[in-house]
């Protein structure tokens, strides 16, 4: 008999509000939208018990000497089980001009999954031997990121984690087996302005990983000003999506996002999704020495 626990095997959640949580999948993302603390939550199949939530926070400091570094926390909770991740995240940028220029991101952290077998309901009031082989673990995250920024257009890739790992525990005949993978991400999005107030922004996210399908995700904002974005989404699970975000209210950005499932998908229940940032003053950085002379 073999019981199976899975880190990566089962495919992260993506984000309606994409660009503001890339560091979480691609450090080289980190400062890419200035300095900033994100806060994201997201409720899936909407009614259900135990079903799953996911919670998440950023930080990403002012891009000093080229540098910029961040944290990214997730976790996520689906019924008697619980997993995520706390990175520090560092992105280093090569400027080829004032609008051009390519960052080099790289991620380390660890990963923790806790499944909560006091909260199983018992059908006989015998104890069963085989859960005393599922175990809390924790994982070292090591990852990758390139992100690429041309004048009106960006390129991403990036490996949320380069260490896969398989665990085997035995005992009585029962193995207990744990499996790692980690994802790769591209991400390709541009800027196209239609009036001298309105812009259109698609988002083109495709991740893959062994033994799981890929999925894509297309996200398209029309952007109002510098104050509001509205947005729709499709994916390759024939996933609908709508959000709204508020920018720049005292620094402040708000969103608010809503997802469809398929009305002929077993799980009819639709996610709702919140983000809430707050921009730090990036004039707070400290310069080098050759500037603070000048």
């Amino acid at each position: 008999m073999i019981i199976s626990q899975n880190m990566f095997c089962q495919q992260q959640p993506y984000y309606l509000f994409f660009k503001q949580n890339m560091s979480v999948i691609n450090p080289a993302a980190t400062g890419v939208e200035g300095p900033l603390i994100g806060l994201n939550l997201k409720s899936s199949m909407i009614g259900v018990e135990g079903a799953p939530s996911l919670q998440s926070l950023v930080y990403h400091s002012n891009f000093n000497r080229n540098a910029s570094w961040g944290i990214s926390i997730q976790n996520e909770k689906v019924n008697i089980e619980s997993s995520g991740a706390a990175t520090i995240d560092y992105s280093y940028r090569l400027q080829f001009s004032d609008d051009i220029y390519l960052n080099l991101g790289i991620k380390g952290g660890m990963f923790f999954n806790n499944i909560d077998i006091n909260s199983i309901e018992r059908v006989t009031p015998e104890a069963n031997s085989a859960l005393s082989l599922v175990n809390n673990y924790s994982n070292p995250i090591i990852g990758l990121g390139a992100f690429f920024k041309g004048k009106n257009y960006y390129i991403g890739i990036s490996a949320n984690n380069l260490l896969n790992s398989n665990r085997y525990k035995e005992e009585n005949g029962i193995v207990s087996q744990a499996i790692d993978n980690g994802q790769i991400y591209t991400s390709f999005g541009f800027d196209l302005k239609i009036t001298e107030s309105v812009s259109f922004s698609p988002s083109i996210i495709y991740s893959l990983a062994k033994d799981i399908d890929n999925q894509m995700v297309i996200l398209s904002n029309f952007n109002i000003g510098e104050s509001i974005s509205l947005g729709i989404g499709t994916s390759s699970n024939d996933n609908n999506s709508f959000q709204a975000l508020f920018k720049g209210f005292r620094n402040i950005d708000f969103g608010v996002g809503y997802e469809m499932r398929p009305k002929n998908s077993l799980l009819n229940s639709n996610n709702i999704e919140l983000y809430l940032g707050y921009k730090l003053n990036a004039d707070g950085a400290r310069k080098p020495s050759w500037e603070r002379r000048n």
